[in-house]
């Protein structure tokens, strides 16, 4: 490939391409989806309007969830776009998209710091590989389009890590008197990273460069990555907005994040989220569909004895990337897929790599790898999909069908053997995203009812200071309504709020909590379904009353 070459042999056009299909068509083409999208969405907003920079705010109160990155990117996108699905989506989008190309230039350089033996096409079709294979991805495609802060971490060490590597190969070589410019980047990342989720951004490459360095028995070699100018760096990018919402909250904010969902999120399974033995090794392997049978082959024919890992330093750094992160979320008590998303660059990597370095015969077993489990998993989805849709809501299961042009593909390879199977994978994933967004989604989306109670207590005449729920509670119900959700916790204070001609929100087996005397003064301004809650929900006000007549409510 030449620079003056026409912008369609550009690898980077046709992978900008692909993210442009899977990250952001049909981006805000329907309603968030609680709990996280308007969690974080309704977060931006509220510091939007109250003209805050500085501390994150939920519902009138401090949100200790995550740091400030997100919301600092959101805030202008509602300025300049206005508050909707989208603008909370793109920052998610953008980062993604720039993570792809990150890992197609950092392929690119990791060929020629290690000194990569490769045919002349092949020094193009690893980075082209590693980051479309990662841009096809299902559980990528899925995060890029959610309004939620993984995909800034994710950017933040899918940057740091590989350039870390970068510089022990090349520092190795020839030590440079001055500190590499790309040291410096990857050290500003991590203080982004540490802005965008807190403190694992540094403590997880500090992990995984451990382990590589120890694996390596070169352990002398850490003053190459000039760690104290390195932090130094990092606090310069993160600490001042740490010091600045500490002294704003009084120190509150930090002890929210730090020790709630820091530590207890390491040392007690938060919120429920205990998950089980494995589920990160799954969680990786069904992440990577249609891939899935291309990761699993390159792990299991690539090299595992020590001595030909150190002679091959891309792939035991990008083991003990996976490694390190797999192991660390396993061991933390609270667990969550999205938890390993970070290690995804170094599978794609991990695979890319692999494949230049496979043998043909071991190339063979690996298309035949990916060729079923393309077919079995995107089988067992449009299968387990649809009948799992046709219980819950009757006669829309069709709409799995949306991942059929992967079975399709899949099969048709299976039985042709023609070429590899790349293309048809990645075109058919493309086909799939484009029918699950801009169908699919879409026709389920009377499902969420959130917009529609909104919508009704608006019209009710029940503004952002007028309506609260009562034994239910959803973000988007929030975040679609505006102003502030109360949510009260006793029949007392229902009655106090009715009384006042204000709307209520609630679950309808909460009727029988309420006095019998008032049912027949409630007034039903709409009856749904709820599609988390699974339960009937209904908006309630109390009817006007005649001059003179009192509403029984009882005063004890």
């Amino acid at each position: 490939m030449a620079a003056n070459d026409p912008i369609y042999r550009q690898p980077l056009f046709w992978l900008l391409l692909i993210c442009a299909v899977n990250f952001f068509a049909f981006l805000g083409g329907h309603s968030l989806w609680d709990v996280d999208e308007p969690n974080n969405a309704v977060c931006a907003r509220e510091m939007w309007l109250a003209g805050n920079w500085w501390v994150p705010m939920f519902n009138g109160d401090y949100r200790f969830d995550k740091p400030i990155l997100i919301y600092w990117l959101m805030i202008p996108l509602n300025a300049l776009f206005g508050v909707n699905e989208w603008s909370a989506r793109l920052p998610s989008a953008m980062a993604m998209t720039g993570l792809v190309a990150v890992i197609w230039f950092m392929s690119r350089r990791l060929i020629v710091a290690a000194v990569v033996k490769l045919k002349e096409d092949e020094r193009e079709l690893i980075p082209l590989l590693a980051a479309g294979l990662f841009a096809t991805s299902l559980h990528i495609i899925v995060i890029a389009r959610a309004a939620v802060p993984d995909p800034l971490l994710m950017l933040s060490l899918g940057f740091t890590l590989p350039a870390l590597l970068i510089v022990y190969l090349e520092e190795k070589k020839n030590r440079s008197k001055s500190m590499p410019k790309l040291l410096i980047a990857a050290y500003v990342a991590i203080g982004l990273g540490v802005l965008a989720k807190g403190p694992i951004a540094g403590l997880m490459p500090l992990l995984i460069m451990v382990c590589f360095l120890i694996v390596m028995k070169d352990w002398k070699s850490w003053v190459l990555f000039r760690p104290f100018k390195g932090a130094a760096i990092a606090l310069l990018v993160a600490a001042p907005w740490y010091i600045a919402v500490g002294i704003l909250t009084q120190g509150e904010w930090l002890e929210g994040f730090i020790f709630r969902h820091n530590i207890e999120r390491f040392t007690d399974p938060l919120q429920g989220h205990k998950g089980f033995p494995g589920l990160y090794i799954a969680t990786v392997l069904l992440g990577w569909f249609p891939w899935s049978g291309l990761l699993a082959a390159m792990l299991a024919f690539g090299a595992w004895r020590l001595k030909a890992l150190r002679e091959d330093p891309i792939r035991l750094f990008m083991l003990c990337w996976i490694g390190v992160y797999i192991l660390f979320f396993s061991i933390a008590r609270t667990q969550l897929p999205n938890y390993v998303l970070p290690l995804f660059p170094a599978a794609a990597m991990l695979m890319a790599f692999g494949w230049a370095d496979a043998t043909d015969a071991i190339r063979q077993r690996a298309r035949l790898w990916l060729g079923w489990s393309a077919l079995i998993l995107s089988l067992a989805i449009v299968i387990g999909g649809g009948l799992a849709l046709e219980k819950m809501w009757p006669g829309e299961g069709h709409y799995i069908v949306a991942m059929l042009p992967v079975v399709l593909a899949s099969a048709w390879w299976i039985y042709s053997k023609r070429g590899e199977l790349w293309l048809p994978l990645a075109l058919s994933m493309l086909l799939s995203i484009v029918l699950l967004s801009g169908w699919s989604v879409t026709n389920i989306e009377h499902h969420k009812v959130s917009r529609v109670l909104a919508a009704k207590a608006d019209a009710a005449g029940f503004d952002g200071n007028n309506l609260a729920t009562f034994y239910y509670f959803q973000p988007t119900l929030l975040y679609y309504h505006g102003g502030r959700l109360p949510m009260l916790k006793n029949v007392k204070e229902v009655g106090q709020w009715l009384s006042q001609g204000r709307g209520l929100v609630l679950a309808q087996s909460a009727l029988e909590l309420l006095p019998k005397e008032i049912i027949p003064y409630l007034v039903v301004h709409e009856r749904v379904f709820g599609m988390y809650a699974r339960r009937w929900l209904l908006l309630v006000s109390l009817r006007p009353v005649d001059e003179g007549e009192e509403i029984p409510w009882p005063s004890h």
